[in-house]
């Protein structure tokens, strides 16, 4: 039955066009699903073609600026060279001058339209790219995720780093906390009673003496509130602890059942040419993909962990 993706309704044969939106109809629900996926990759590949030539043509044009810089610097030193050893008249060095000058505008120019040119090319490469009619494959697109990724490495800084901290550990430094605000703050509450009740006489003038004492009351009352609010935190953590467990060890148990150490080298192309270290990598990212695209897990910092323990469990304790 023809169906409108957008709107989410199926309409009688015949009909072409949806009643509600105005948009298109599809000869099925299979049929719109396809093709809106099939339309999703392809985007996704134009966009990964578009980053990929934005960084190669932002290093061509370091390495093109680096390289005008040199060559400047050694034009001015075999001037200056020149200027010192000549004995020629200031007329003649002042039209010499001149003429490099307008000589450096030039080039100047000359490099500026390359620039403009080699950006355009680039781009004009990236849009042929990017107008093909072929959906790309999934090896195809994770190999230009993975060129992108490369290029963007070697322009961008790197992101912070955030380790995961599980909630068991968490839930340990709450309960240190807690216990070490309760014992500041009791023992702040018993000096200050102490001083209130004229146990503990301070050598100071009445009005400072009545400051100082009220202070150490109200740290130690607020360092009593600390303690209770963190124990209630504690308290609320400490049922999510064995969750979190638990869903760690069927994750980790759900990816060990679907792939095996074979099958990451196996999804790895150039595996004898790369390194030891890079092959680490390697199935390192691997082991990421595959966990984020199989549980839609969206804290990067747990798929980090995670894919620690998976690595070590398939290739380390081998």
């Amino acid at each position: 039955m023809p169906y409108c993706p957008k709107c989410d309704m199926e309409f009688v044969e015949g009909i072409t066009v949806c009643t509600d939106c105005g948009g298109p109809l599809y000869e099925s629900e299979a049929a719109a699903k396809a093709a809106i996926a099939e339309e999703r990759a392809k985007e996704r590949a134009r966009e990964l073609v578009r980053e990929k030539a934005m960084y190669e043509e932002y290093l061509k044009n370091m390495a093109a600026d680096e390289e005008t810089g040199e060559k400047t610097a050694g034009e001015t030193d075999e001037a200056e060279t020149s200027a010192g050893a000549s004995a020629g008249g200031p007329d003649d060095d002042a039209n010499d001058a001149a003429g490099g000058t307008d000589d450096g505008r030039g080039g100047a120019s000359d490099g500026s339209s390359d620039d403009i040119s080699s950006a355009s090319d680039g781009a004009g490469k990236a849009d042929d790219a990017s107008n093909g009619d072929d959906v790309p494959t999934e090896e195809e697109l994770r190999a230009l995720e993975d060129e992108v990724r490369r290029r963007a490495q070697s322009i961008l800084p790197p992101e912070p780093v955030h380790v995961y901290v599980d909630k068991s550990q968490k839930y340990d430094d709450l309960k240190s906390s807690a216990f070490a605000f309760l014992l500041v703050g009791g023992a702040l509450l018993v000096v200050s009673v102490l001083c209130w009740a004229g146990i503990i006489n301070i050598p100071m003038a009445p009005v400072s003496k009545l400051i100082f004492q009220g202070a150490l009351t109200a740290m130690g009352i607020f360092s009593l509130v600390v303690f209770l609010r963190t124990a209630r935190s504690a308290k609320k953590l400490a049922p999510q602890i064995a969750e979190e467990k638990a869903r760690t060890r069927i994750t980790i148990d759900w990816f060990t059942d679907q792939y095996a150490a074979e099958d990451i080298d196996n999804a790895i192309g150039d595996k004898d040419s790369l390194t030891e270290e890079e092959l680490s990598l390697k199935r390192f990212q691997i082991i990421q993909d595959w966990l984020v695209t199989g549980q839609d897990l969206p804290d990067q910092a747990y798929v980090d962990a995670l894919s620690e323990e998976i690595y070590t469990k398939l290739f380390e304790n081998k």
